[in-house]
């Protein structure tokens, strides 16, 4: 049997240890009707656990990592002759939980990441595949020959479609192994996080089903594609003006003008700035420089280019 995937940071997923996960199943229970999209992320991103068992697992992370951390300050704290300070008691307590509580919500956040990142991996030669399909098919060659033609792998990685030639290969497959083509692509449609993705299969899951022409049911896929990336385009482009407004204001004016008002009140009051101040600053700049960095990359669209 192939073993499951890890839990990212989970230093136990495998074992006679790993079981004590299973104590946490009434908790995670509980934690899973507060996060009801844990289950869908999960899927989106390709996770052979489920939501009861990966959060089960987070929550088992979260122990370890609180009980390590905290072992070594405790012992640390012993050798110093500092335990019966008070104040070093919970200095340990919280230091040990605020890292594992942001091991804990990284774990939790950890699948709606991997998932988003799998829909723009799909997204990304999602028109290309379906003009594939499109040029195929209006020459004659029927669904599955194309779909198995963009399944195949070449070792020059310009003729590969990424993620989509992945998911086709398991479409050929389910078929080769007696799945009908309709039930196939379906099932590739719902565990699929991209939902022009969901809608492109499925159009041709009911096209197929229906018996109806598959190039003009591709034609329309194309142009629909076409349309939504052009229309993501725009947004993007007028996303960009504010952004780039508040770039200038927060990352350029506000330091300069509040550099100078600074060195204004220094003289007035005839206080010097020590170096700490100047680091301060330059650190909080480079922090908010990557952040709009992030902040632009993120928005930016996953278009065929």
């Amino acid at each position: 049997m192939k073993p499951k995937k890890q839990i990212p940071l989970l230093p136990l997923p495998y074992g006679p240890l790993s079981k004590l996960s299973h104590g946490f199943y009434p908790l995670s229970s509980f934690l899973l009707k507060v996060l009801p999209s844990m289950e869908m992320e999960l899927e989106g991103a390709k996770s052979q656990f489920d939501g009861k068992e990966y959060i089960s697992g987070a929550l088992l992370t979260f122990t370890i990592y609180f009980i390590g951390i905290g072992a070594i300050l405790v012992t640390w704290a012993f050798r110093n002759e500092l335990i019966d300070d008070l104040k070093i008691r919970l200095a340990i307590f919280s230091i040990s939980f605020i890292i594992s509580l942001a091991i804990f919500m990284y774990i939790l956040a950890y699948p709606k990441w991997k998932s988003s990142k799998v829909k723009l991996e799909v997204e990304k030669n999602l028109l290309f595949a379906a003009r594939h399909l499109m040029i195929q098919t209006n020459a004659g060659v029927p669904l599955f020959d194309s779909i198995v033609s963009i399944s195949e792998e070449y070792d020059d990685e310009n003729l590969n479609y990424g993620a989509i030639s992945k998911e086709f290969r398991k479409i050929v497959r389910e078929v080769k192994s007696g799945k009908e083509l309709t039930v196939a692509l379906e099932e590739s449609a719902v565990r699929n996080p991209s939902q022009y993705y969901k809608r492109a299969i499925w159009q041709l899951a009911n096209a197929n089903r229906a018996g109806a022409n598959m190039g003009f049911v591709l034609k329309d896929i194309v142009e629909y594609l076409s349309s939504e990336q052009r229309i993501m385009i725009r947004n993007y482009g007028s996303q960009l003006n504010p952004l780039a407004l508040f770039y200038m204001f927060t990352c350029i004016i506000a330091p300069t003008m509040g550099i100078i008002f600074l060195a204004i009140i220094v003289t007035i009051a005839g206080t010097p700035i020590n170096d700490f101040v100047f680091i301060t600053i330059l650190v909080l700049l480079a922090i908010a420089q990557i952040v709009f960095i992030g902040l632009i990359k993120s928005r930016r669209p996953t278009v065929a280019l």
